[in-house]
């Protein structure tokens, strides 16, 4: 029987991610193209939608959270050897689990918190490797790899609950791989990648988030797919927060992002939420509140409205109107450049 015990536990989560990629780097530091109704549209999608990196952690449309305790998993780029039917249902390099406590520093949230007890759960892959081959004469082989480190885990404290993920140690980023050959061509490929931390402090007031993280993704499948993308939730200079209390939301710091989709080139864009209380939701659709978008000189700024429209200004001029139903398809990643073609993004 194959034991797929580990594959599972390493890929739980993740399966929604999916984004990264090899040409765009870590993202690039350029400004975003910001002058047009379609490209307000474009980042909406991208800092707010169900198809952006954010909402892989935070839940905007019900305003409630996956926490950051979720095990998530990817890393850098790998080269597969050739595949022969001998290193069919092989398991293959190392794996390890710890578990235990510890103390341990927030520093992402705001404010931050130190000496927290913790529990917390550690996964070390260290080249990692099972096969498996299919069909009457094994012509069809699967292959997944691991490499990297990735620790979760949780707290329970008078100040609330909190929860952290971690992936990669230095600058080396945890990744998973997953190949499937059919007599030799590859026929799908899904690299994910990720590196970094996200922390979350949920009290009475709401979940309080604090990201810094790359993502990244390829998917391949012949005949159809070869979609690239990757992005960074914060920077150097600060985390990306957020807060998410009740059907609101407050978004500020930056993520920067690339692609090999025309039209989704990307760069570097703030986002935050300058209206009081952040951005009202109501069911998938935002109802109220501000988001402002700034990325090099230029500015959008969309207006919710309660029946689901909104009025986006660029760069101080005249406001354009937007319908409710080009409101929620920029949401879902209908049409967008950056979504991948088969499943809307990341």
């Amino acid at each position: 029987m194959k034991n797929r015990t580990l594959k599972v536990a390493i890929l739980a989560g993740s399966t929604m991610l999916l984004a990264a990629c090899n040409n765009g780097g870590d993202g690039g530091a350029d400004p975003v193209p910001l002058e047009t109704k379609s490209d307000g549209l474009r980042e909406l999608g991208l800092s707010i939608g169900s198809y952006g990196p954010l909402s892989f952690y935070i839940n905007f449309s019900s305003a409630a959270s996956a926490r950051a305790s979720s095990k998530r998993l990817a890393g850098p780029q790998l080269s597969a050897k050739a595949l022969r039917p001998g290193d069919c249902d092989t398991i293959k390099g190392g794996a390890s689990e710890e578990e235990g406590s510890k103390d341990r520093d927030f520093k992402l949230l705001n404010p931050p918190a130190s000496g927290v007890r913790v529990d917390f759960q550690r996964q070390n892959t260290d080249g990692y490797q099972e096969q498996y081959c299919y069909g009457e004469g094994q012509e069809i082989v699967e292959l997944f790899q691991a490499d990297g480190i990735t620790e979760y885990g949780s707290a329970e404290t008078a100040a609330g609950q909190y929860d952290y993920f971690t992936a990669g140690s230095g600058d080396k980023a945890a990744f998973t791989l997953n190949e499937t050959y059919d007599e030799g061509q590859l026929g799908i490929r899904q690299l994910i990648e990720y590196l970094g931390t996200v922390e979350s402090l949920e009290t009475e007031d709401g979940i309080f988030y604090g990201l810094r993280l790359r993502l990244k993704t390829e998917r391949f499948q012949q005949g159809g797919i070869d979609y690239k993308l990757s992005a960074n939730l914060g920077d150097n200079d600060a985390p990306l927060r957020a807060k998410v209390s009740g059907n609101a939301f407050e978004l500020d710091g930056s993520y920067r992002y690339s692609s090999n989709n025309v039209g989704c080139e990307g760069g570097e864009v703030r986002v935050s939420t300058p209206s009081t209380g952040g951005i009202t939701v109501n069911g998938t659709r935002p109802d109220g509140g501000e988001l402002q978008l700034q990325s090099g000189g230029s500015t959008a700024r969309f207006t919710f409205n309660d029946d689901g429209s909104a009025t986006l200004v660029i760069n101080g001029g005249t406001g354009i109107s937007l319908t409710a139903e080009e409101v929620a398809d920029a949401m879902a990643g209908e049409s967008s450049p950056c979504a991948e073609e088969s499943s809307g993004g990341f």
